[in-house]
């Protein structure tokens, strides 16, 4: 659905066609995207899809800004091929800086995309298209927040609720939202703000560190976080790290509850150097631990890896 009779808008790219990329050479990384509009900003499992080690189908935004470059692309993942990456048309408004995507529960082809200044779109991908409305604004945004992560979980009464972050920056915390959400047939829509909480890491520390680049919840309510530095310098060097930062509840009132670890009780599941040079802001999480990172590596484009969390 578009709402207010908004006419279609279809981004152009080089290579809307399916088109496979090369692995990279070390660590398991496979490119999926090539230089500055290349990278991986937000991604998101497909409902029903295999999954499995070295095995996904995903949807991925990138955080491009320009009229005629990608936002959004399938990826397709199998043992011992190169990613099959398709950039998909955008129909609808067209959002600048998406930097981060989930599934709707129960809702194949639905997602939710954020943009860096708080505005969530409802996607459909179908047909190798992907159709927006109208964007919905986060509640308790504020001026000058900028988000980087945003997730989606149903709980075992059926409720859904979001889960989104800003970024944080060296001393500034990230702060962590809560608030229930609703994917209906008159648009996307957020009810109050239940719980708000700090959060920083312990690694990286250097640079400009980004506490929380991402951030995903898990069926019992963990929530899992990346975070990464940046000098600034589109050639890095960047570092990243995913840590179990904490937990999502429903109280008896329905509303959501958060407890994010505080930073001396966080150690990193994943950790990646400056010597690695990985920038990750995308995670996704496949049955039996199994993590899937994504990078936008700036210069470098982006790169998706499996690894097994212990």
């Amino acid at each position: 659905m578009i709402r207010n009779g908004i006419i279609v808008t279809a981004v152009l790219c080089a290579s809307l066609a399916a088109a496979p990329l090369s692995a990279a050479a070390s660590g398991g990384w496979q490119r999926v995207g090539s230089g500055l509009q290349g990278g991986v900003s937000g991604i998101a499992l497909v409902e029903g899809a295999p999954a499995g080690p070295g095995l996904a189908d995903a949807v991925v935004v990138r955080d491009n800004k320009g009229d005629l470059e990608s936002r959004l692309a399938t990826v397709r993942l199998r043992p011992g091929d190169a990613p099959v990456v398709t950039e998909l048309p955008w129909l609808g408004v067209l959002p600048a800086d998406l930097e981060a995507l989930d599934a709707v529960p129960g809702r194949p082809g639905h997602y939710i995309a954020l943009a860096s200044r708080g505005e969530a779109y409802h996607v459909v991908v179908a047909d190798g298209v992907a159709t927006a409305e109208d964007a919905a604004v986060l509640p308790g945004r504020r001026d000058g927040d900028n988000y980087e992560s945003f997730a989606l979980h149903r709980d075992r009464s059926g409720r859904t609720f979001a889960v989104w972050a800003t970024r944080g920056s060296g001393a500034q915390p990230a702060v962590v939202h809560a608030a229930s959400v609703r994917v209906g047939p008159n648009g996307l829509s957020f009810g109050t703000v239940s719980a708000r909480q700090e959060f920083t890491v312990p690694f990286p520390d250097q640079d400009e560190v980004r506490h929380i680049s991402d951030l995903k919840v898990l069926d019992d309510g963990t929530v899992l976080v990346s975070a990464a530095s940046d000098p600034n310098v589109n050639d890095g060097p960047f570092a990243s790290a995913v840590y179990d930062a904490g937990r999502l509840t429903v109280n008896r009132a329905n509303d959501a509850v958060l407890r994010m670890r505080p930073r001396h009780a966080l150690t990193p599941l994943s950790r990646f150097t400056r010597q690695d040079n990985r920038k990750i802001e995308a995670i996704a999480f496949l049955p039996g631990g199994l993590g899937l990172w994504g990078t936008d590596d700036e210069n470098f484009g982006g790169a998706v890896a499996f690894e097994r969390l212990g």
